[in-house]
């Protein structure tokens, strides 16, 4: 036995309106291509989810004992159905040399976030292209009847959309966002100072007067407090982190994520 890479078409089920409505009723779909082993293992436990990482067939051929609290090694056939193969894209060791680059994405603003760059506050926008980490959370997966479960004894759930707005599946409200606001200015005190160029200062001073007028301006454009807390000021000493090659889908870029 040993692992078999294969590339395999297939469609990805995309959400009515990212970020915005994630049910699936108008049937949207984008072409994608898997790269990677044609089989995966997943390690079920008694309560139909995962315990442990993923396993190849090469994995299990080396001998290795099935842990205690593993009821079954789940075969995952990625060239059998869509749903096969969203789960091994998002749980396989795929290929990242083949991978789709999410460079080839552009930004596009979100339909609840106003362009509002003249009183200071960037629009929040996410990747127009979406990728199947995007949508859907490997964390999700469940076997039913694990131990004696067959192939179409798996499923899988998308985020919901505040999920991936905010982490959790919770509205935030106007109290957090000034959380927010506060901890910013917090973080900014201390930044001017009498000694710094003018223009220098100017830029810290109209910063920390966007934060404090942020709630109120958002709240009066009727901006949801979701969509208010990802649209704060770019601090003036600001700078675009670098891409790191090992992170992602091997191009430096990373699946939309709420910030931290």
């Amino acid at each position: 036995m040993a692992t078999k890479i294969i590339e395999k078409s297939w469609k990805l089920n995309l959400p009515n309106s990212f970020l915005v409505d994630h049910s699936f009723s108008d049937a949207k779909q984008r072409d994608q291509t898997y790269d990677g082993p044609d089989k995966i293992y997943l390690q079920i436990g008694a309560d139909g989810k995962e315990k442990y990482g993923p396993l190849t067939e090469d994995d299990i051929a080396d001998g290795r004992p099935k842990p205690a609290d593993v009821v079954q090694w789940y075969e995952v056939d990625c060239a059998a159905s869509d749903l096969h193969t969203l789960i091994c894209q998002l749980r396989g060791p795929v290929i990242n040399e083949k991978e789709e680059s999410r460079d080839l994405s552009e930004d596009v603003p979100h339909p609840g976030s106003p362009d509002m760059t003249s009183d200071g506050y960037e629009r929040f926008t996410y990747g127009s292209v979406l990728y199947p980490d995007d949508i859907y959370n490997f964390e999700s997966i469940v076997v039913a009847n694990p131990g004696s479960a067959g192939p179409n004894d798996i499923s899988i759930q998308a985020f919901t959309a505040k999920e991936k707005l905010n982490g959790v599946d919770e509205d935030k409200t106007w109290d957090m966002v000034r959380a927010h606001r506060n901890r910013e200015l917090t973080n900014s005190d201390g930044k001017v100072t009498e000694d710094m160029p003018d223009d220098l200062k100017t830029k810290w001073k109209t910063y920390r007067q966007t934060l404090r007028d942020l709630p109120n301006k958002m709240s009066a454009a009727n901006v949801h407090p979701n969509i208010a807390d990802m649209m704060f000021p770019i601090q003036p000493d600001y700078v675009e982190p670098t891409k790191d090659p090992g992170e992602g889908d091997g191009t430096g870029n990373k699946a939309w994520m709420p910030p931290g």
